[in-house]
């Protein structure tokens, strides 16, 4: 690729580096970088006294910027059920954007092979997991000079196939149990189940249903069987008290019901003390998810990291909840 200065009468059918503005008629006009230089331009520039322009003209093995990057978006979001449009290129910058409320998916080392082909092409995403709206921009995949190389451009394109995709929120029957005790605070309740129902309804759940007991086991078994009969798809339960141990009081009624303890604890701070288990019903499986105190508060914590990939239908295992703790909030 040339870039450089040029007298401007020898600039034809050049690429202009960055935004000029001229006037035409007595009326200011900006002519935007990137622009391909026509026999009018020329004319324009000259009645505008401006003699030498810098430009770029790209060689035969080079694509230009634009189609570079709408080539790539294309091969990113190849199937269609990926749940991401992509946005007309300009100046060597193609954006894509999701098409529904849900999460981002990828597997970060494809990115990273991605961008080690070529300082010329950059993509950035948001992080893996992040919750997302229709609409909102989550990845950019921006050209850096005027050109790509093709054979750049043919390696990035073999090996970029599908690699992001949104996963959409579901529609779930959710149920919220709440214990109490006799210091428990009306005001607390309220709090913590308005909190969770904006919670939720952020990701297009609008019904809650609601059970308060006592934080003994049998109360609690109690509103599980009930939910489980009243066919919940994810069972929350605010304890009155921190879960601090396997054998607590929550852990110990969801065993007795016969559900299965999948994980007490992760590494995310707010979010630490979360329980995750299950219960099947036939061939059904009943998510049960411990909230963290935490889960009182608007802000976001690990709870809504575990509740996001939940209400998309993804399967959490133990190896997941690991990889949270870099950059596990704080």
């Amino acid at each position: 690729m040339f870039f450089g200065e040029v007298k401007t009468e020898s600039s034809l059918g050049r690429i202009l580096s960055s935004s000029i503005e001229v006037y035409k008629d007595k009326k200011k006009l900006k002519i935007s970088k990137g622009t391909i230089i026509n026999k009018n331009l020329v004319d324009l520039f000259l009645s505008n006294n401006i003699k030498h322009l810098i430009c770029a003209k790209l060689d035969n093995d080079e694509v230009e910027e634009n189609t570079a990057v709408f080539m790539i978006s294309k091969q990113i979001i190849a199937s269609k059920k990926s749940f991401i449009k992509i946005q007309n290129p300009k100046n060597g910058r193609c954006n894509l954007v999701s098409n529904v409320d849900g999460i981002i998916v990828f597997e970060p080392n494809q990115l990273f092979s991605i961008n080690s082909i070529t300082q010329d092409i950059g993509i950035a995403s948001l992080k893996p997991f992040s919750k997302v709206k229709k609409n909102q921009i989550i990845a950019s995949i921006k050209a850096i000079p005027f050109g790509i190389k093709k054979k750049h451009l043919q390696n990035i394109i073999n090996i970029s196939q599908n690699c992001f995709k949104i996963l959409p929120f579901q529609k779930k029957n959710i149920h919220l149990i709440q214990t109490t005790n006799k210091n428990t605070r009306e005001k607390i309740l309220e709090k913590t189940f308005e909190v969770t129902k904006e919670r939720l309804s952020s990701c297009g759940i609008d019904q809650i249903i609601q059970k308060k007991c006592s934080h003994e086991i049998k109360s609690i078994c109690l509103e599980l069987n009930e939910s489980i009969n009243e066919n919940a798809d994810i069972i929350l339960i605010f304890g009155t008290s921190a879960i601090c141990d396997i054998n607590d009081v929550i852990p110990q009624s969801i065993k007795e019901i016969k559900g299965k303890i999948l994980r007490l604890g992760m590494p995310v701070e707010p979010g630490n003390l979360i329980l995750l288990a299950d219960v099947k019903l036939f061939k059904k499986n009943i998510s049960i998810i411990g909230m963290p105190g935490c889960a009182k508060s608007r802000k976001e914590n690990g709870f809504d990291w575990i509740l996001w990939r939940k209400l998309c239908n993804l399967k959490i295992t133990s190896e997941d909840i690991n990889h949270m703790g870099s950059g596990g909030l704080l």
